[in-house]
């Protein structure tokens, strides 16, 4: 009985410990986490993040200013169906007319397969309370322009005049000038979010059903247990499905994009 409840601690201490917490969070380097840039002050920038955490379900656990330029968020998604979650907004003045964002998430538990980072998705959520004039798009942000004339451009920006924005369709190409009214529409990269979670699911289900019917196949009729073979066959195939299925939705990327709005003419 000791041995078997020094092992069960073996194994669930290091797990326990573990686990992200708002001091891990706030000790991360200032530079970790996905970047963006915004033309709005860091007490703007603040209020609208902490917004968009919590209509993604995030309580704020901490707002702090490390100094007069640069604004902290911590927020905690307590834990669901699913891990819960820890995400941190830094944001802290980089040029004269810029302000850097930078977002990242971990989740409670570390040792977890299938975490989505949220940056993408909580940068879109802020592009949404706010206007152009802090949006950008700025030069060497990766956009994708809408041609009245039809198709899509992509590309990342050289230069944006009132009424161009010239941008470079892949490296070592000519950069492209647009006249802005040529365009129905501009939107901005945020980012690409994995499939890994929605990958092991469906690789689960798949190796489930199949590995199910190859152990039904192979049961001989003498089996002392006739359901055995089904239920190792079932256990195979969710195993390996969902194994497989989590590697080809890691490599699966959906790029995330905010509609720029369109900006006034003076």
């Amino acid at each position: 009985m000791y041995l078997r409840l020094r092992l069960l601690l073996a194994v669930l201490l290091p797990a326990a410990a573990s686990c992200a917490t708002v001091g891990m969070m706030r000790n991360l380097p200032p530079d970790a986490g996905q970047l963006a840039h915004y033309a709005a002050s860091p007490d703007t920038l603040a209020a609208v993040a902490e917004g968009a955490m919590a209509r993604q379900g995030f309580d704020i656990a901490e707002a702090t200013e490390p100094d007069t330029s640069t604004r902290v968020v911590i927020g905690h998604k307590p834990q669901g169906l699913f891990n819960g979650e820890y995400l941190r907004v830094r944001i802290a003045r980089d040029t004269e007319d810029l302000t850097a964002v930078r977002v990242i998430t971990q989740p409670v538990q570390l040792i977890t397969l299938g975490h989505r980072e949220r940056a993408p998705r909580l940068f879109q959520a802020m592009d949404a309370r706010l206007g152009a004039q802090a949006v950008g798009p700025w030069p060497g942000m990766r956009v994708r322009a809408v041609p009245r004339a039809g198709g899509l451009v992509f590309g990342s920006v050289v230069r944006l005049t009132p009424d161009t924005i010239v941008l470079q369709p892949r490296a070592g190409g000519a950069p492209q000038p647009f006249a802005l009214g040529d365009l129905s529409g501009v939107a901005v990269s945020r980012g690409s979010n994995n499939h890994t979670l929605e990958g092991m699911v469906i690789g689960a289900l798949v190796g489930g059903v199949v590995g199910t019917v190859v152990g039904s196949t192979s049961t001989d009729s003498g089996d002392w247990f006739p359901g055995l073979g089904r239920a190792i066959g079932t256990l195979v195939g969710v195993s390996a499905g969902s194994l497989l299925g989590a590697v080809i939705g890691a490599q699966t990327r959906t790029e995330v994009w905010s509609e720029v709005p369109r900006r006034p003419r003076p």
